[in-house]
This record gives structure tokens, sequence and C-alpha cells, in this order.
């Protein structure tokens, strides 16, 4: 018998996963079709200026002990990535101008010893859950539990941006379950770092061992149309009009675009099109890629800088499309001090972006505004880092959904309060026969690229066992 065909639309992290999965299967011809010229999806790499840049603002998880290395490990290929994992005194909360580590630190912001208290409880509580109660408390959000212990502005943005650092949502749409196995794999793993080459190192290591199992990859090739004939997926129409006939589909492309886009709505009936229809996308995020003249930030690898006690209201606002003068609520990660071959020798580059929110540069001048928000934010978390840039290049939400032609920005459907576990959307398409969607939509748990690569396992082991 002899091996099926498979076509694979997008090389981000799920599609070319599960591609190389197929293909060191032995059971599949694969096929994998990247619209752009780049590998990875948002996970892509590029040069500027001698610079090496992500497409998106990353640190991963669980680097070797997560989703992305167990498919190295299932390909006999683990060593495929090198590893860099931020140490314990590089990776530091800023609030305000005092730097702690979380959570043993977090006395440091003022805290009396009954608030204290009330947050460790929280904290020890919480993580305390067991599986068996996880699907319940994902029915109950993260400001449900911490107001259970504590009403405090301070303890809600410290907990509200870890929920947006993790699931790119607010709080109150966080569900504790998916907070908690998260943050147990990451105690339990200690391995929270970066790939040496930039997070495209990940993808590429894949395609690289997709073609050396045999895989085809067509880059700069996109698909116009999911090609269904009979309730069934037969193949799929390029846009250069050719007709690549296979016998199983799997699209990277998210669900929403699978569906409305790839196949067309026609093909589905009412009540499937509004289950689609009413799933959310996490929050959209914006991102300032900064390079500067001379190491400014020493000693630290990833900097959670929070310079406001009341984070929902500047959400509030950034949601509410206002641009706010200055962004104090940054995920920095200095991306050279873990990596030093993203820049030249004696330079520094570092990433900016939020933990949560919804900054977009669609009406004009915005984007210079934007890039400004995140430079006045910069320069109060480190003061006089602006005498030392070289050049910031800010990337819009709008910008990465064009790119890829996906919408959801950061993450895609986002992991709230009825959208997790088996909430999540399928991998087996319902309605039309030899069609899989696999990227972070159908994931079932972890936090960014971890969720796309949950689903290329879980497809994996659907297909081949």
């Amino acid at each position: 018998m002899g091996k099926k065909k498979v076509a694979i639309i997008g090389s981000g992290i799920a599609g070319s996963g599960i591609a190389v999965l197929l293909a060191h299967s032995g059971e599949y011809e694969v096929d994998l079709y990247e619209k752009n010229g780049i590998i990875g999806g948002r996970f892509a790499s590029y040069e500027k200026q001698g610079f090496r840049l992500d497409v998106g603002c990353h640190m991963i998880a669980n680097c070797e002990n997560g989703t992305m290395g167990e498919i190295l490990k299932i390909v006999e290929r683990p060593e495929a990535v090198r590893w860099r994992h931020l140490s314990q005194d590089g990776y530091v909360f800023n609030y305000k101008g005092t730097e702690f580590l979380y959570p043993s630190q977090i006395d440091r912001i003022g805290f009396t010893e009954e608030e204290l208290g009330r947050i460790m409880q929280f904290y020890g509580e919480t993580l305390s859950l067991t599986e068996d109660q996880y699907e319940a408390y994902d029915k109950i959000s993260m400001l449900e539990q911490i107001e259970k212990y504590i009403q405090d502005d301070r303890a809600r943005t410290l907990f509200g941006f870890l929920s947006g650092l993790y699931f790119v949502v607010r709080d109150e749409e966080t569900p504790v379950g998916e907070w908690v196995r998260c943050g147990k794999e990451m105690m339990a793993n200690r391995t929270t770092g970066y790939p040496i080459g930039g997070t495209g190192a990940i993808p590429e290591a894949y395609a690289r061992i997709l073609e050396e199992y045999g895989g085809r990859i067509h880059r700069a090739t996109p698909v116009r149309r999911i090609v269904v004939e009979g309730g069934a997926a037969r193949g799929v129409e390029l846009k250069s009009g050719a007709f690549r006939a296979c016998d199983i589909v799997i699209s990277n492309a998210g669900l929403k675009p699978t569906v409305s886009s790839l196949v067309g709505r026609e093909h589905y009936g009412s009540e499937f099109l509004r289950q689609v229809d009413a799933y959310e996308y996490s929050f959209c995020c914006g991102a300032l890629k900064v390079a500067l003249d001379e190491p400014v930030i020493e000693e630290r690898e990833m900097v959670l800088y929070i310079g406001t006690d009341d984070l929902v209201a500047l959400e509030k606002e950034v949601v509410e499309g206002r641009i706010p003068a200055a962004m104090e609520y940054l995920m920095v990660p200095v991306i050279s001090s873990v990596d030093p071959t993203a820049c030249p020798e004696g330079r520094q580059l570092l990433i900016a972006g939020t933990g949560a929110g919804a900054p977009d540069c669609t009406a004009p001048g915005d984007r210079d505004k934007w890039r400004q928000a995140y430079l006045n934010g910069l320069e109060s978390a480190f003061p006089g880092i602006g005498e030392h840039i070289l050049w910031a290049a800010y990337t819009s939400p709008t910008d990465i959904d064009h790119l890829f032609g996906e919408d959801g920005n950061v993450i895609g459907i986002g992991q709230k309060i009825g959208q997790v576990g088996e909430d999540r959307p399928p991998i087996e398409d319902p309605e039309i026969r030899n069609l899989y969607h696999c990227s972070a939509d159908s994931g079932m748990h972890g936090i960014g690229g971890e969720l796309a690569a949950d689903s290329a396992l879980r497809l994996y082991r659907m297909l081949v066992g």
C-alpha cells in the first residue's frame, strides 16, 4: 500500500510541526505550502542591519521540555534546536522602578504583612489544585479567584499582568484551571528560555528535517482554496491555478480563515458556522524592536515592567482605542542577553511588547503615536535608554495579520472562559471529510507557540497513533 498524500497549508509551528511528524512516520507523502518566502509564520525570524529580529515577541515557556521539544524527540532529532534558559536572577519584575523576583520577593512593592499573607494563601492554594479540579475551575476567572483572598489594585495588577503575559486576555476572562496547568508545568520544568538563532530556528529545524525525510516545501506558494467535492477535501488549488490532489488537507491558517476563505462558507451548515463565528480571538499586541548602540540593560534577560497601580484602567484606555502617552505595562525580553548571536558585538537588542491590549495603527498617524508610546514606556522603565537607540521598529497587529493572512495577531482563538479544554475548536473538521485544522486555534493546552505544537502532536496521534 502506498503512502497517503497530504497537503499542509502554512509553515507556522503547527504546520511545520505536523509536516515533519507525518514525514517521519513513513506513512505520508508530505507537501508543505507556505505563502511567504520565509518559514515559520508568527515564529519566523529575519535580518535588519545586522540584527536578527523575530516577527513576534517571544520567550518559550518550556523549551525542550515542552511540546515544541517533544516534536523534535519524536522525529529523533532533539539536538536540532539549541536552547538558552533564563537564569533565576535574570527574569525580574520592575514595578514602578522597584525590581523583584516573582513570587519570592513581592513583599518589596509595599504589601502589609496581612496583605502578603493573603496573596501567598491565594498563590499556594490556587497552585495546589489537582487535575480533577481543572475542568471546574476553567469556569472561574482569575479575577474571581484573586478577589476571594484580597481586593487590592496592586495584587490585581500583578496577577492580571501574568494573565496577559500567558494568554493575552484580561484577568476577568482567564480560566483558573488553564492558568494553573500552565503555571505548574513551567514551575516543574524550569526551562523558560529562547532558541539560539531566534524563534525562527524552531520551524526552520522542522523544515530541514522534513526534507531529510523526503517531504517537500513549496515556499512563496500561496494556496487559493481547498477543493471540496462531495463533502470531502480533494486537494488544494494554488494561486497560480494549479491543482494538487491529495488524500488529506491540513490547514495551519486558523479556523476562521480556513472555513470562510479557503473552504468557503457555502460548504458548511448554519449551526457550525455560528460556532465558528462565536469564537473570540485573544487580544492583539504591538511590539517594538529596539537596537541599542551598547548594552544598556545589564544582567537582565527578561524584564516585566509595570508602571502603574491600575493596570485595568490603562488596558481599558488601550482597548477603547485611545493611545496612551506611555505603555506602562511591557514584556521586555533582552534578546541579545540570551542569544548574543542576535546582534553585532558590542550592541544590544531587545523587544518591548504588551501583555494584553489592542494597539493598532489603522488610522493615519497612529503608527508613530504607538511607537512613541512604547518608547516612552521604555524610558520610564530604563531612564536614559533613549540616548542609546540606533533604531526602533514598531510592528502592529495589522502588520502581522496582513503578512500571514490570519487574524488573531498573537495566538488566534483566545484561551478564555468557554474556549479552553474540550471547548477549543476541533482538529478534525466536523463537516468536511479529509480536512484537519492544525494551529494554535485547535491546540488544547499551552502558552503561545506551545499551544500550536500541542495541536500538531494531537493530530499526529490521531493520524498515526
